[in-house]
């Protein structure tokens, strides 16, 4: 099939496929009553704040951005699943799953999920990856809609990371989509800035507040709280970090905030810079008559 047949197979599957039906439907609801439930702590009044209404704009253009680079996505995810398919790595039959409730399997299927997500999210934040995760740290005023602000790249690498890590397991194709149902859900939610922290239950389930030290410009803050559902993850692997309420500012320095095309070529801008870092380091300082600054010694590690 050519890449015109393959991209139109890609767009019926999205439109007939119940579980992104329900998920679309699922998703937009709960914007609505977040909208809704901000209106209203607000005496119905819409005073948002200019910045807002400009993170708000930018997080619906980035939900457009990543619509365009969908097929993108799809196709290379289909490489990258095929080339698994092809090391023969053992898995669960479906069939071993046929007796389990769904109400059972669906929150194994988010917990397994959470756990992939945790260590994608970590790589993020190292050096060479943290170029793509920065996009969604860019966000000055944390909304519903910031968790729409992903670069498509880091779609990429997540969906990488389920192939790897989840593959195996063999889930039902309807359980994995309604567990990605529930993470997204719960993703939005966290996103809210309100400072819920779940009292006894902060352990259990992450609050917003949790999640708002994950963005919080805040030297201490850097690369904590990388699970998006399950503390439990951060608690094991020493990355819990929630002293209290939240009154950081967030965002990143030297990212643009709510500038979608900057944002989109950011990744490429900053690897280039990266990349000129690392060949000036490891040039012999006699041919430049100077000593390699500490900086660059940095930039090549």
């Amino acid at each position: 099939m050519d890449f015109a047949g393959r991209i139109y197979e890609l767009l019926q599957l999205l439109v007939t496929n119940r579980v992104y039906s329900i998920s679309f439907l699922a998703t937009a609801g709960f914007a609505l009553a977040v909208l809704l439930f901000d209106l209203h702590r607000r005496g119905y009044r819409f005073d948002w704040p200019v910045r807002l209404i400009r993170s708000v704009a930018a997080n619906i253009g980035f939900w457009w951005v990543n619509l365009l680079f969908a097929p993108v996505v799809f196709l290379t995810s289909e490489h990258i699943k095929q080339g698994y398919d092809t090391l023969g790595i053992p898995s669960v039959d479906e069939t071993f799953w046929s007796g389990v409730p769904w109400w059972v399997l669906v929150p194994f299927a988010a917990l397994c999920y959470d756990f992939a997500d945790y260590w994608n999210h970590r790589i993020l934040h190292h050096r060479w990856l943290w170029p793509i995760h920065a996009i969604h740290h860019s966000d000055p005023d944390l909304n519903v809609l910031t968790s729409y602000r992903i670069h498509f790249l880091e779609s990429l690498v997540m969906t990488t990371s389920y192939i790897l890590l989840l593959s195996w397991l063999g889930f039902p194709t309807d359980v994995m989509g309604y567990g990605a149902i529930l993470l997204t859900l719960h993703n939005m939610y966290v996103h809210i800035n309100v400072d819920w922290g779940h009292g006894p239950f902060r352990y259990v389930l992450a609050s917003p507040r949790m999640h708002q030290w994950h963005h919080a410009d805040l030297p201490e803050a850097y690369g904590k709280n990388l699970a998006n559902v399950f503390p439990v993850f951060d608690l094991l692997f020493g990355t819990y970090y929630v002293p209290g309420p939240c009154k950081e500012p967030f965002g990143v320095q030297d990212v643009p905030q709510n500038d979608v095309v900057k944002l989109v070529f950011y990744p490429f801008v900053e690897w280039t810079r990266q990349a000129k870092s690392a060949i000036r380091a490891i040039r012999p300082a006699q041919t430049r008559g100077d000593e390699i600054s500490p900086q660059e010694r940095e930039a090549f590690k």
